[in-house]
Formats: structure tokens, sequence, C-alpha cells
């Protein structure tokens, strides 16, 4: 019976941890936080995506507030 218990308290855990994480990346996503928090990573693990960010950011300015490249 003590070892069902201690089960279900670690699917319990598990399940409130992952839970926090889907509301935690539900508010970032909301909030356009994503952009900043992975950048410093991206350019230590991935310098090629930094690059590409800035490509992108460029092509955006470039479109305009239409959203239509010229």
């Amino acid at each position: 019976m003590d070892a069902l218990r201690a089960l279900v308290l670690v699917f319990a855990v598990l399940a409130v941890v992952l839970g926090g994480l889907v509301l935690l990346a539900r508010r970032v996503r909301r909030r356009n936080l994503h952009g900043g928090l992975l950048s410093v990573a991206e350019e230590i693990y991935l310098p090629s995506a930094n690059r590409l960010r800035g490509e992108i950011q460029a092509e955006v300015r470039q479109a305009g507030p239409s959203g239509e490249k010229p």
C-alpha cells in the first residue's frame, strides 16, 4: 500500500510540474517574451540562428505595417 501511495504521489508531482510548464509556456507566448529568453543559448550553441533571426527581422522591417514584401 505504501508503494502505491508513493507511485501516485510521484505521478501527481510530475503532473503538477508539467502543468506548470504548460501554463508558463502559454504566458510567455502570449506576452511575446520568447525571443529574448533563448537568444543567449542560441548564440552559444547555434551561431547561425542569431544570423537567421537578424535576417528575418530585416525582412519584417522591409515588409512594413501591411505585412507584404515590396
